[in-house]
């Protein structure tokens, strides 16, 4: 036989179980025993059989996927956060599914309803969309983190936040430190809470040190 070729059935025939019983094993549940599992496993190895994933998914009612919405796919913040994104997910054997975050609202619901039923689990970066909105649009099965929102989210989702007032007050503070007194903060759009706490993060910084504040503004790109 091409092992190549070898089905779920040749490994049922192979460790003398049914076919449920290689399902089990391969899937990790519980409800087989260790014997039958390392017979399966044996027979799998030694047919070179390898589970058809989307096959497994379906069995256990997952997709195997983590939804990410971002409100703009360039930038260096948005990269870096992806990369740690996909390496948690690739090693517990999920991948990323990527959509963009609009500023209309329309095209917000959107692409978050787009994700359901296609995510086991979704990570939503929505600073802009206020809280009473941002929760109609989440899927109420799909288990959702919310990156940066602002005031507060459904009891269902987990929240992470950067401190943006901490950290531009602490970039201040350094650059005060070397001895520099002509600072000057070029912040985001008008509006866009990220961008206004880093402003108030630098003026405390600058207050503080009794220097004069330059505020430019600017919209996030380069």
């Amino acid at each position: 036989m091409n092992k190549r070729s070898a089905t779920i059935r040749d490994v049922a025939r192979e460790a003398g179980v049914s076919v449920a019983s290689v399902s089990r094993a391969l899937n990790g549940q519980s409800n087989v025993t260790e014997a039958t599992r390392e017979r399966v496993r044996a027979a799998a190895a030694q047919l070179g059989y390898v589970p058809h994933v989307g096959a497994r998914n379906l069995s256990l009612a997952r997709s195997g996927a983590i939804g990410v919405v971002l409100p703009d796919l360039h930038g260096e913040f948005f990269s870096e956060v992806l990369r740690g994104l996909d390496r948690g997910a690739s090693a517990h054997g999920f991948q990323l599914l990527l959509s963009n975050m609009h500023v209309d609202s329309e095209l917000s619901a959107a692409a978050i309803g787009a994700m359901n039923g296609r995510v086991d689990g979704l990570v939503v970066m929505a600073p802009h969309l206020p809280p009473n909105l941002l929760a109609a649009m989440l899927p109420p099965n799909v288990p959702a983190v919310v990156v940066n929102p602002v005031g507060e989210v459904p009891p269902a989702a987990q929240i992470v936040r950067v401190d943006n007032v901490a950290a531009a007050r602490a970039m201040t503070e350094h650059l005060i430190d070397i001895g520099k007194r002509h600072i000057v903060h070029l912040r985001g759009p008008r509006g866009n809470i990220e961008s206004d706490l880093r402003e108030r993060g630098y003026r405390d910084a600058i207050a503080a040190a009794g220097l004069t504040a330059r505020v430019l503004e600017g919209d996030f790109t380069e």
